[in-house]
């Protein structure tokens, strides 16, 4: 086979090829066309199948609808419940009189709480639920907040503490405190006692008087110099004076049981309890026959024996 003839068969081969490919291609064309015209064609079906179940669920609910309002007669309907009845003012009133002003109105009455209130006396309503002028059926319940008075506490015992810590004591249970200044024996500053007593139960806020101490009247120290140990012993209780410590001079030209010295000094001020402290003159032994062999009131002041 000559050249020529070779090159003309692959020419003719060539062309065979391309067409079957080209005849492929188009086979597969229309086989896609034909699937989107078939998509196309069952959209419309798809459609009309959604309304009908729409359609479908709200008869199903209207029926359901029809048949609650007609065949359930036991269900209370707006119209089977009367007029509407407005809530009364009941605040400020005692907690019988409240209860008497609802059930004129055809209200249920209910308490829901009670506080404590310094202004209100017991059992008077401070807070009701609904409120005044409100609409409601009739029998429905209306609740209220009663009050439980003033607080009440016992006034405790506070002699003894300081101004401060009485002050703050009393303070805290809810009392106003006052304090006044008084002459007492205790140390200055202390807390005699209150007024009313300890012990008093009170409603508060409420007045009480604290009796503060200012100390034990001044009194003047008498001048014990040059006299006998038992009688000044007589003359500082009359001063409202004690007795403090006594020391001993042996060496004192005074008789035994004389006083020679003394702190304070005879003149000097001093608190009504206060001591004052003597030097006697000779020793204890001393001291203690003087006073054992000095004669008394009774002996000195009767008949000499004949």
């Amino acid at each position: 086979m000559t050249y020529r003839r070779r090159r003309g068969l692959r020419r003719s081969i060539l062309p065979q090829g391309e067409a079957r490919r080209g005849r492929g291609a188009a086979e597969e064309k229309p086989r896609g066309a034909g699937s989107r015209e078939a998509r196309e064609s069952e959209a419309p079906g798809n459609g009309r199948r959604w309304l009908g179940t729409g359609l479908l669920v709200a008869c199903l609910f209207g029926l359901g609808y029809l048949a609650a309002t007609l065949w359930l007669p036991d269900v209370d309907r707006p119209e089977d419940l009367g007029p509407l009845v407005t809530v009364p003012e009941l605040v400020g009133l005692a907690d019988a009189e409240a209860k008497d002003r609802l059930q004129e109105s055809g209200l249920e009455y209910g308490i829901r709480s009670t506080v404590s209130n310094p202004r209100a006396p017991e059992g008077a309503v401070l807070a009701q639920s609904p409120i005044p002028g409100q609409q409601v059926r009739p029998g429905a319940p209306v609740e209220v907040t009663l009050s439980r008075g003033p607080e009440r506490h016992s006034i405790p015992d506070v002699a003894g503490l300081s101004e401060r810590q009485a002050t703050i004591l009393l303070e805290r249970l809810g009392f106003r405190v006052t304090s006044q200044q008084a002459q007492h024996a205790s140390e200055a500053g202390r807390a005699i006692r209150t007024e009313p007593a300890a012990g008093t139960e009170l409603a508060v806020p409420t007045d009480v008087t604290l009796l503060i101490s200012k100390g034990s009247p001044l009194t003047t120290v008498p001048d014990l110099s040059g006299r006998h140990i038992d009688d000044a012993l007589e003359l500082l209780s009359e001063s409202g004076l004690e007795l403090g410590a006594i020391s001993y001079d042996p060496l004192a030209l005074d008789a035994p049981g004389r006083i020679v010295g003394q702190y304070p000094p005879g003149g000097y001020a001093l608190r009504r309890g206060d001591p004052v402290e003597i030097r006697v003159a000779g020793e204890p032994r001393s001291v203690e026959r003087s006073r054992s062999t000095r004669p008394s009131e009774s002996d000195s002041d009767g008949p000499e024996e004949l």
